[in-house]
């Protein structure tokens, strides 16, 4: 059990696995890095160094009152690569983790030899001219609304047997708690990242889900119209988290946009 320890003195729990070209995976709001296990042998396989790690107050990682922000949260991201030597690599992010690459994109681009993004719109709050927000969530109703979780099934099928066990191994020892987080998922919904995927230089591939419970999954084909150098997946027959619940389809489109891009294993 590896930890870094934050520029704010915050124990974050990462692994690394393997050498080669870094591949970097980024949770989500309330995630845990093991919904990354299928990616990470399947990466190995092919000749990548891998990294996983847990955000701050989440997972293994140090229970914290503080720090709670999308910026500290990708503040800690570049921290973290700088303490491993990784002065660029590709970084594949879930859902909220989508927005702090967003987010690492506007602050430290050199970074990011390549963006993936996992069924995460760059705007969660619809308006009469934005249909690809977060359910019904707007202006108005957000912060009432996130208080309550969402009486959906995130998965369309269920996850991966080997993901899921491995997920209730953690979630029983390291317990999520929605609450004391709430101030980053408020945060985290405000946010509007479409002006950065409108501007950016950096290549970026976005994948969605047809049936996501949570996003229309044409917010993938709004970021590649709006900027050429985005490309997109959608993925029929799963729900948001793609990766865990359809590994082997999502790794044979993860690999093809990786050899495409030219981000090849040394």
């Amino acid at each position: 059990m590896s930890y870094y320890l934050t520029s704010d003195r915050v124990k974050l729990n990462y692994h690394v696995y393997g050498n080669g070209r870094p591949i970097v995976l980024v949770t989500g709001f309330g995630g845990y890095q093991e919904i990354w296990t299928k990616q990470v042998s399947y990466l190995l396989n092919m000749g990548y160094q891998v990294i996983t790690y847990d955000h701050r107050n989440m997972g293994e990682s140090e229970k914290t009152l503080n720090g709670h922000t999308l910026q500290r949260l990708t503040d800690d991201l570049i921290g973290l690569a700088k303490f491993l030597n990784i002065s660029h690599a590709t970084f594949i992010a879930h859902s909220m983790g989508g927005s702090v690459l967003y987010d690492l994109i506007k602050t430290k681009p050199n970074l990011v030899d390549l963006a993936c993004i996992v069924d995460q719109t760059p705007y969660m709050l619809n308006t009469k001219d934005w249909h690809f927000g977060f359910m019904n969530y707007t202006l108005e109703n957000y912060k009432e609304q996130s208080k309550i979780i969402p009486e959906v099934h995130e998965t369309f099928h269920g996850l991966d047997t080997e993901v899921f066990n491995e997920l209730n191994l953690v979630k029983t020892k390291y317990p999520f708690d929605r609450q004391s987080n709430m101030d980053l998922l408020q945060e985290h919904i405000k946010q509007d990242w479409r002006n950065i995927i409108i501007t950016t230089t950096q290549k970026i591939v976005v994948f969605a889900a047809k049936k996501s419970p949570y996003y229309n999954y044409q917010f993938a084909e709004w970021m590649a119209k709006h900027n050429s150098r985005i490309e997109y997946a959608v993925l029929d027959d799963c729900g948001h988290d793609i990766m865990a619940e359809v590994p082997r389809r999502f790794n044979q489109l993860l690999r093809h946009f990786l050899l495409k891009n030219r981000y090849l294993p040394e």
